[in-house]
């Protein structure tokens, strides 16, 4: 199946603090914060939802196309994409500005601070949705830093009947609740975590059942406590895949989201997809950065079993 990700390209600082920040956040002083955390280590990686989601493809034996944009310094990067497998011919690339870069703290708790600098990843991307067959594609929509964009194409997927997966995880901010509702209704799939999906029906005023009345699936993810996959018909609790020590939550989203569309594209039963997502999800954490991690489809297959004890349906 001809696989199509939108979304980003970047290079990821990530840097860990040994502390908490609720211990340097007062809370009755968030209107005037100033505050700054002493860091202990720094890694620049490849990273960018996009790449992110590509890069997990690849592990899983696809050949997925990107929709994206680099900069000046974003040749090498690009080359180790195509190198991997992933087309990249429909990549745009921008010699007058650089790569987007996204600065990610972490703390002892795992929770996360991310500034991202949009650079190239605010350029257009041009592409031709009519050239897709509609029979034989599936489209996700992750961050790409481009609203305009992810509006025009999601426009075209609807126009040409192609099926697509509305996940816009950290640039919600971006939409309006007009623009949300445009994006979730003829969606197949729209996901967000739990806090995503409580801005989404503020800025709509959509409940989760008018939500489902506009897409056929709702995916709400809940970090370590897994996910939920909701349809018309039933409630699927998929659990987290704990494998080894969490080292770096950073990425493990959109391994889940690659896991997910691999299920989603052999046909597997919904509960299946989910828990594919989740054995994907589960190597990412297990390192620093977003595209550290690596496995065989074996190996793959082995912790899938290990987890379910059931036969690996891939």
């Amino acid at each position: 199946m001809n696989i199509i990700i939108h979304g980003s390209i970047a290079y990821d600082r990530i840097m860990n603090f040994p502390g908490y920040f609720k211990e340097h956040i007062l809370p009755d002083k968030i209107h005037s914060l100033n505050v700054s955390f002493q860091i202990n280590k720094l890694s620049e990686m490849r990273g960018g939802t996009g790449g992110n989601i590509a890069y997990n493809m690849v592990l899983l034996e696809e050949t997925p196309m990107l929709l994206s944009c680099v900069g000046s310094d974003g040749e090498t990067y690009l080359h180790s994409l195509k190198e991997l497998g992933v087309r990249v011919d429909a990549v745009e690339k921008y010699d007058d500005i650089y790569t987007a870069v996204c600065h990610i703290i972490t703390d002892r708790g795992n929770n996360q601070i991310t500034a991202f600098s949009m650079g190239a990843a605010a350029r257009p991307v041009h592409f031709d949705f009519s050239t897709v067959d509609p029979k034989d594609a599936l489209v996700i929509f992750a961050p790409a830093n481009n609203k305009i964009d992810s509006l025009q194409f999601i426009a075209e997927c609807k126009k040409y009947g192609i099926r697509y997966i509305f996940d816009p995880g950290q640039t919600i901010t971006d939409y309006n609740g007009k623009e949300l509702k445009e994006c979730i209704h003829g969606a197949y799939i729209f996901i967000a975590n739990d806090y995503e999906l409580q801005l989404t029906m503020q800025k709509t005023g959509l409940t989760e059942p008018h939500i489902l009345e506009r897409t056929e699936i709702l995916i709400t993810t809940l970090g370590e406590k897994g996910s939920v996959i909701k349809n018309h018909k039933e409630v699927i609790d998929v659990p987290a895949f704990l494998q080894h020590h969490l080292i770096d939550p950073t990425g493990a989203g959109d391994a889940y989201r690659a896991g997910l569309v691999k299920g989603l594209t052999a046909g597997l039963p919904l509960q299946q997809c989910g828990y594919l997502a989740a054995c994907a999800a589960s190597y990412a954490i297990e390192h620093i950065g977003t595209q550290s991690h690596t496995y065989t489809i074996k190996e793959f297959r082995e912790r899938y079993k290990y987890h379910l004890h059931t036969i690996c349906p891939i």
